[in-house]
């Protein structure tokens, strides 16, 4: 066999030999009895980190690339996302089939190099530490832009610099035969690029890094920075020129200057030896982060009514967030209503779902609707409040997000 062969096939036979199967089964979190902390600490910031970076949608199709035992499948399936697993080992996905998910994870064996996928077949792709493995990386990017749609993302997370000369990498070499490469950040964007990715960025702000730390007189220093105004900060940049020429001032003047490079220094390394990439293959940027928030205007409703009687609120809403509200989900959550809570008198809520009304049409942002919510006075007689929000089913409620809620006074009162 030629060593590409010989890797792949290493890479097949890799689980069985190491006996890591418990490890797999639970992973990212310790076996009963392992100390796994800084590890698994580690593999759970990657996934949070490349899940953010990633972004999926609720009806997005994933495909978990080099996906091993499923953990980052089993993952997504918790945050109520669908993923495939892909990997060249059967081994590692018949523990991925074993692993404690509510619904199996669905897993397919493939080649990086070849994936079993038509064209297009998903809408986001997630690679952790698994692309260093394969012989022919350029290929393995090309096939992972051949199976995204044409506004398809992917996220990669693969050790980098360094990597290959680690004692680790090298005795896995050495006793199991598999491929320990680096992914340096400079080459492999341009592999992203010659692949059809047309934006493609690193994410150097990506890190926990508990090293660094300030004192109280460097945090109000760092804290002053961004309120300095314009025509100050030039002045004193001259004088900086001056004092950095005289090698002066680095714990007064010169702070903002000396606090970029140590900040620099210390997210550069960790970018070289573990970088994150972020490809789309069209040029749009990233997604707006979902912001739900409306402003909410009741007319004039009665103020009481007898026990039970039917009473019709009329709402007007205008979307100002930065999402369409849907008004109605396949999944059952995810879709805007209109939301009325019981208050007290003194305001705290006691019926939090007292009514709920659904849209009748989805409105987009800067577009407004109106609702007429027909309800029935409370049983009980007394004082109470309205409170008139809008829900997100299953995501939120408006008034947390910043949107001013309508509340209004209402009594019931039995009829003689």
């Amino acid at each position: 066999m030629t060593e590409r062969q010989d890797s792949k096939q290493a890479e097949k036979t890799y689980l069985s030999r190491t006996g890591g199967s418990v490890w797999e089964r639970v992973k990212p979190f310790s076996p009963p009895g392992d100390e796994t902390l800084d590890v698994s600490l580690d593999l759970l910031h990657d996934f949070a980190v490349a899940a953010k970076l990633l972004q999926p949608l609720p009806g997005d199709r994933i495909v978990d690339l080099g996906a091993g035992g499923g953990w980052c499948s089993d993952m997504f399936q918790r945050l109520n996302r669908t993923s495939v697993a892909v990997d060249i080992s059967l081994e590692m996905l018949r523990v991925s089939r074993e692993r404690n998910t509510r619904v199996p994870i669905r897993a397919v064996a493939g080649d990086f190099e070849r994936l079993p996928f038509v064209d297009g077949a998903f809408d986001k792709a997630l690679c952790l530490s698994a692309l260093h493995h394969v012989p022919d990386m350029a290929a393995a990017v090309s096939e992972i832009a051949r199976v995204l749609t044409h506004k398809g993302v992917a996220v990669f997370s693969e050790p980098g610099a360094g990597h290959a000369t680690m004692p680790a990498s090298i005795a896995a070499t050495q006793d199991y035969g598999v491929l320990e490469q680096e992914v340096l950040i400079e080459p492999f964007i341009e592999m992203c690029r010659a692949a059809g990715f047309a934006q493609v960025h690193v994410c150097p702000i990506a890190y926990i890094i508990p090293e660094f730390e300030l004192s109280l007189e460097e945090w109000r220093a760092w804290r002053r920075l961004p309120r300095t105004k314009r025509p100050l900060r030039a002045a004193e940049k001259m004088w900086r020129a001056l004092l950095e020429f005289a090698g002066a001032g680095k714990q007064s003047i010169l702070f903002e200057e000396a606090f970029a490079m140590r900040l620099v220094r210390l997210f550069q390394k960790p970018v070289e030896e573990h970088p994150f990439i972020l490809a789309s293959k069209s040029g749009e940027g990233r997604r707006q982060r979902s912001v739900f928030r409306a402003t909410i205007d009741v007319a004039p409703l009665p103020s009481q009514a007898a026990p039970g009687e039917t009473v019709t609120a009329t709402v007007g809403l205008t979307n100002t967030g930065t999402v369409i509200w849907p008004a109605h989900s396949d999944s059952g959550a995810g879709h805007v209503r209109l939301g009325i809570m019981l208050l007290n008198a003194d305001g705290l809520v006691i019926g939090r779902d007292f009514g709920r009304f659904p849209l009748g049409a989805d409105v987009r942002p800067g577009e407004s609707h109106t609702i007429r919510a027909a309800f029935e006075a409370p049983a009980e007689p007394g004082d109470y409040r309205l409170k008139f929000d809008l829900v997100a089913e299953g995501v939120t409620w408006f008034e947390p997000t910043g949107t001013k809620v309508e509340i209004r006074p209402f009594r019931t009162v039995k009829k003689l």
